[in-house]
């Protein structure tokens, strides 16, 4: 699901430092931070799809760590990267796995990825912080791109404490936040993350019940939006670019006369929300694929996704493809009830908008169906 590929806001050096021919050490490495407003809200998500993007790009990026959980989606996006080893630490009797620093110092990549910041390394590695392996890897002249929660933030840990009453064992300097050249917020409603966990996306099934009425109780997630977004606003914007969360865009299309142009909008609308763009049509018969091939190919000018969904029902699977593709907005045209019985039905975009509750629904005029 790709519009324009996006500039990367971790920027390789163009040239050598002039220095470094001369042995002297390399110029510090940028960092980019996801600051997620919660667990679960898709902060290393958004990290590997921007490796992806990178790699396709020319860039040299290692995974030097990351912390799926489990969760499906983040699996599949460590495919096809290069994954450093870890290091292995016997510990009371428990073996403990932890980012190679020192391998990764050697490999020393363009770009290294390093799941949450704000971790406690395993006893007996160099630091006892994870921050503060970012920072020698910084220091190498290593970009990092890296993700933290706001409860981990240290300026923010009494507040998170009182309105959660959850103590919270492990956190960030403020100066290593404010050392990062962009910190990118990663949002998410209530009531979204409350539905991603009780479908089993953030944590196993039986976990949910006890995380959803502890942490995850929907004040405690109202709150820490708002705790994140004033850290964000009050402190964060004054010294660094602060990008707004991505936002994804599907356009529905049926490969008609209007089908280009609510393409051409959908990217746009992707574009100035940093998100992806997915194109989708539906057939009931996949056999009849030459009649979308024009579409598939400006798709692929214009740099987005496009799908063939197999059905007869088109609102049933635009919704389903929306919400496996997590998209903020879905674009469609609108439909023309050429019969009086027609305008008296739920059409086929009335359906779409019951059917998709959290998502901007952009229905675009004078379009047929």
């Amino acid at each position: 699901m790709q519009n324009d590929p996006p500039r990367p806001v971790v920027e390789p050096h163009a040239h050598p430092h002039p220095a470094a021919s001369a042995g002297a050490p390399a110029a510090r490495g940028h960092l980019k931070i996801y600051l997620g407003a919660t667990p679960g809200a898709g902060k290393t998500f958004a990290m590997l799809r921007e490796a992806h993007e990178l790699i396709r790009q020319g860039h040299d990026v290692v995974v030097a760590y990351v912390e799926t959980y489990n969760r499906p989606r983040t699996v599949e996006l460590l495919q096809d990267l290069e994954v450093a080893p870890r290091a292995v630490v016997s510990y009371r009797g428990a073996t403990l796995e932890d980012m190679d620093l020192d391998w990764m110092l050697e490999r020393k990549p363009e770009i290294a990825l390093v799941d949450e910041l704000a971790h406690t390394n395993a006893p007996g590695l160099r630091h006892p912080k994870r921050w503060q392996d970012v920072d020698d890897l910084r220091a190498a002249g290593v970009n990092v791109i890296s993700t933290v929660n706001v409860q981990h933030v240290e300026s923010v840990k009494d507040l998170v404490e009182k309105v959660t009453g959850i103590v919270v064992r492990e956190t960030v300097p403020d100066k290593e936040i404010d050392s990062a050249d962009v910190v990118q917020f990663i949002d998410i409603a209530p009531e979204a993350l409350r539905k991603r966990m009780r479908h089993g996306n953030i944590y196993a099934v039986d976990k949910v019940d006890v995380a959803l009425a502890n942490f995850f109780k929907p004040g405690n997630l109202a709150a820490m939006r708002q705790i994140g977004l004033r850290l964000v606003a009050d402190s964060m914007a004054r010294t660094r670019s602060v990008v707004d969360s991505p936002e994804d865009v599907l356009v529905a299309v049926s490969c008609g006369e209007a089908s280009e142009e609510l393409m051409r909008r959908g990217v746009r609308l992707a574009r100035r929300r940093g998100g992806f763009c997915l194109v989708v049509t539906v057939v009931a018969d996949p056999s009849e694929d030459a009649r979308v091939d024009p579409y598939r190919e400006l798709a692929e000018h214009l740099g987005c996704s496009f799908a063939v969904l197999a059905g007869n029902d088109p609102a049933r699977a635009i919704i389903q493809a929306a919400r496996d593709a997590g998209s903020d907005h879905v674009v469609v045209g609108e439909p023309r009830d050429n019969r009086w019985i027609d305008r008296l039905l739920p059409n086929v975009v009335d359906r779409i908008i019951d059917g998709l509750p959290e998502a901007d629904v952009h229905v675009i005029a004078r379009f047929a169906r």
